[in-house]
Formats: C-alpha cells, sequence, structure tokens
C-alpha cells in the first residue's frame, strides 16, 4: 500500500534530519530538496532554510568559506522566521549553532583559512519528542 502524502513527508523528512545530523550534508539537501520540490505550504520556506544550512555545512567542510557565508546567512533569515520548536525539532538551539557555524566561516575567510573543518564542529538537528 502507497504512503499517505503526510506520510511521505514525514519519513523523507525524518531520513534528512538522520543525514544532516550524520554529516552526510551534500545527501540531506537531496532528501529537503525532494520535499521542498514538493511542498506549497509555509512549510515549503522552512525546507529551503534547512537546504541552505546543510548547502553550507557541505561548502564549509570543504574549506568554501564564502560559499559557506552565503548560504548561512540566506538559511538564517529563512529560519528565524519560525518557532522555537517548529517541526518537532529545536530551532532555537539549531538557529544558535548555524549562527556559530556563520562566524566561524566569517574568521576563517578574513584570514583566508582554506582547511577542512571538523565534523563535530557542526549542528545536529535535535528532535523534540
Amino acid at each position: 500500500m502507497p504512503e499517505s502524502g503526510d506520510e511521505h513527508f514525514e519519513t523523507v523528512f525524518s531520513h534528512g534530519v538522520d543525514l544532516f545530523n550524520a554529516k552526510e550534508f551534500f545527501e540531506c539537501h537531496d532528501a529537503f530538496e525532494e520535499l521542498w520540490q514538493e511542498e506549497r505550504s509555509d512549510r515549503r520556506l522552512f525546507l529551503q532554510g534547512l537546504i541552505q544550512a546543510a548547502v553550507g555545512c557541505h561548502h564549509l567542510s570543504n574549506g568554501n568559506t564564502s560559499g559557506a557565508i552565503s548560504q548561512y546567512r540566506k538559511s538564517l533569515d529563512k529560519l528565524v522566521q519560525y518557532p522555537d520548536d517548529y517541526m518537532a525539532l529545536d530551532m532555537k538551539a539549531f538557529r544558535k549553532e548555524i549562527e556559530r557555524c556563520f562566524d566561524g566561516a566569517c574568521l576563517m575567510n578574513a584570514q583566508g583559512a582554506k582547511y577542512e573543518v571538523d565534523n563535530s564542529f557542526f549542528p545536529v538537528l535535535q528532535r523534540i519528542e
């Protein structure tokens, strides 16, 4: 029996969260983008913000600080519009961690640093039970 639209969304969304937390940022982007392309509610902008956070993390993990800065800025502009607990995620903590990554990318960029950032630096999407 095929999944309903809501079940499909939840399955793919949960998988995207798991991929982000596993630091599989490129694959996370793909999962969230699949949903983003289908979405027509106000969750669409939220998904775009998560996609941009994942892309920012991907860029920073590869030493592309200017790409990371751009994506983090876009992500935060979108995610700040959502409550601190949205879609069963702790968005307050996540936004704070993305801001920390943004600040780190800005510092690296100002110093002309181009090194790979350790996975432990990146945030997680904490689920709220």
